[in-house]
């Protein structure tokens, strides 16, 4: 086990800060404010950790995290999700990017471990559906999904050609679910519900 980093020596890293947020896996391209947690030595790194062992920090210390594409290099997806609920505070937010399933990003690094979906979430709620009962004990509300689109489809998925959106929304949406490359990656924040 990983010694823990105590809420006194998070706020320290933070600047003094009341609130914690974390940057997880970003190196040295961690966000202001943030605190930059890495398996790598790196610049800007301020708690290296084997991620994939969890998070040493204690029960429900951090207000927030932030990641990008990191989240599918971990190899046990249920376990990372409920490290991030065990060191999250109530109401905290969770913001991460990952490939989007049907994307060539997703397949062509061969680090990547895990395909998180937007269905993939719904097994982290307390919703009460046919996957619900795993016993994963997290309990996260999606605040929101975006998908990061490549071209063409970016011009009709972001209203910029606004004359054609009633035609083109359900195109787009038709496209997004059974066509390859048309979604880079998605955007999710969720809201940690205890």
């Amino acid at each position: 086990m990983q010694k823990k980093v105590s809420i006194s020596d998070l706020k320290k890293l933070g600047g003094g800060k009341e609130k914690i947020f974390l940057d997880l896996g970003r190196g040295k391209r961690k966000r202001s404010g943030y605190i930059g947690v890495d398996t790598a030595d790196l610049p800007g790194v301020d708690v290296v950790c084997n991620i994939e062992k969890g998070l040493p920090f204690e029960d429900d210390s951090i207000d927030g995290i932030y990641s990008s594409f990191l989240f599918e290099h971990i190899s046990d997806t249920i376990f990372l999700f409920q490290e991030v609920y065990r060191v999250s505070k109530k109401d905290a937010l969770i913001e991460f990017s990952v490939p989007y399933y049907q994307s060539m990003t997703q397949y062509k690094d061969p680090t990547h471990c895990a395909i998180i979906t937007p269905e993939t979430l719904a097994y982290f709620t307390n919703e009460d559906w046919y996957g619900s009962d795993y016993g994963i004990n997290t309990n996260f509300e999606t605040v929101e999904i975006k998908y990061q689109y490549l071209k063409p489809f970016n011009y009709f998925a972001h209203k910029k050609l606004f004359f054609l959106w009633p035609i083109t929304y359900p195109i787009v949406l038709f496209s997004r679910r059974f066509l390859w490359n048309v979604v880079h990656s998605i955007i999710v924040k969720l809201r940690v519900v205890k």
